[in-house]
């Protein structure tokens, strides 16, 4: 046979056990009321009170500005020229000047003699295209067939351009051309007719042309 043995607890462990429960539901309950909205209520009534005293107390103005002060400058008077006062100068005694004198310088010179302007030089003319030889020489020379060239049949015609001096000689060969003369005869041709115009008596100071035809006769 079994035995079953039953022990009652003390009262005053479940007194202490019902408070603590019940302490512990009121603050579950406090907790759970200020998460529902309780707290929220009093947190909006609190800052609806802050924004309403910030708003009802405008900030103060500013200060007036300090008034301007303008620095008055007086005029300074201007001061008044002065009139100019001339110095006085004594006039130098005058010396009387003697009769003499005054005759010296009373009397005209003599006159110079006029110059005379000198006689504008002669206008020399610039000088013309050349002329003929024939029409302004008195006399005339015939050139010398230059043998080299008569010996090889050489022929051809030579145009001299030449200078006469103020005493109508020869001065110089101004131009020469040759037709049909090779070159290596052309200085033979040339002396040939230079010796002719020496002696040549012409017009003055003139710019004359010849031809001279070198044509051999069995030719």
């Amino acid at each position: 046979m079994s035995t079953f043995t039953y022990r009652q607890k003390a009262p005053g462990f479940n007194n202490r056990a019902a408070g603590l429960a019940g302490v512990i539901i009121f603050h579950i309950l406090l907790v759970y009321g200020l998460v529902s909205g309780l707290a929220q209520k009093v947190v909006q009534v609190v800052q609806q009170k802050v924004e309403v005293a910030v708003i009802s107390e405008p900030p103060p103005p500013p200060p007036p500005p300090p008034p301007k002060v303008e620095k008055v400058v007086q005029a300074q008077p201007t001061p008044q020229p002065q009139a100019y006062v001339p110095p006085v100068v004594n006039p130098p005694p005058v010396t009387p000047t003697p009769q003499t004198a005054i005759a010296a310088t009373t009397t005209d010179p003599t006159p110079p003699p006029p110059v005379v302007a000198p006689p504008p030089a002669p206008v020399v003319e610039a000088p013309k295209g050349p002329v003929s030889a024939k029409a302004n020489c008195s006399r005339l020379s015939p050139p010398q067939y230059p043998a080299k060239a008569e010996e090889d049949q050489i022929q051809g015609v030579v145009r001299v351009v030449f200078n006469i001096d103020a005493n109508g000689k020869f001065s110089g060969i101004q131009r020469i051309t040759y037709d049909s003369i090779p070159t290596r005869y052309q200085s033979a041709f040339k002396s040939a007719i230079t010796s002719a115009l020496q002696g040549y008596q012409c017009k003055q100071e003139s710019l004359l042309e010849q031809e001279f035809s070198f044509k051999l006769d069995d030719a």
